[in-house]
């Protein structure tokens, strides 16, 4: 909601942010793709990295817990779009740009934006675990930085989201709806 005041103010809409370009949405589709394996590394780096400085140990702690059927399947199936949208048309489609124009500088906007989208992580699940959180924040650096330089490059974000939707519906499916299944 709050983004969608913000882009109306601005005289924009919510599809301007998103700039999606019929002609190539198939070369998106399938950069997306291509930036799953090379995200991956940027994802196992912060999540091992935050685990070592924080606990002292490579081995992350659990993130998910057993759920019923219908809130695994709807982790699997509705949760990854929404948040693979949301998650790229806010941090990327409208802080970074807007930040690079009023502080001027690239570094800032990145260092800012990762931070932010890095501290969305500490609260999500919200434990008032210090540890826990301070790991949750660290973890997501990596890839957020990644990311954020991969759209300022390409300033496309379909190619974000689907990757984006993609890498999280796998990593419900495997760490809360397949234990269920089995």
């Amino acid at each position: 909601m709050a983004l969608w005041v913000l882009t109306r103010r601005e005289g924009i809409s919510l599809r301007d942010l998103f700039s999606f370009d019929r002609s190539r949405w198939r070369g998106d589709v399938l950069l997306g793709l291509c930036l799953i394996p090379i995200s991956l590394l940027f994802i196992f780096a912060g999540i091992r990295g935050s685990s070592y400085l924080v606990f002292g140990t490579w081995q992350p702690p659990a993130l998910f817990q057993r759920l019923p059927l219908s809130a695994a399947l709807y982790g699997v199936l509705v949760f990854p779009a929404i948040w693979g949208l949301t998650e790229q048309m806010t941090y990327n489609g409208y802080l970074v740009t807007r930040f690079q124009v009023l502080s001027g500088r690239t570094s800032v906007a990145v260092a800012v934006v990762s931070f932010a989208w890095s501290f969305q992580h500490a609260l999500q699940p919200l434990t008032f675990d210090p540890h826990f959180m301070l790991y949750r924040l660290l973890a997501p650096i990596p890839h957020t930085v990644f990311i954020i330089l991969v759209y300022l490059r390409i300033r496309r974000l379909l190619p974000l989201v689907i990757a984006h939707w993609l890498m999280d519906a796998a990593d419900v499916f495997a760490t809360v709806l397949l234990p269920i299944l089995r």
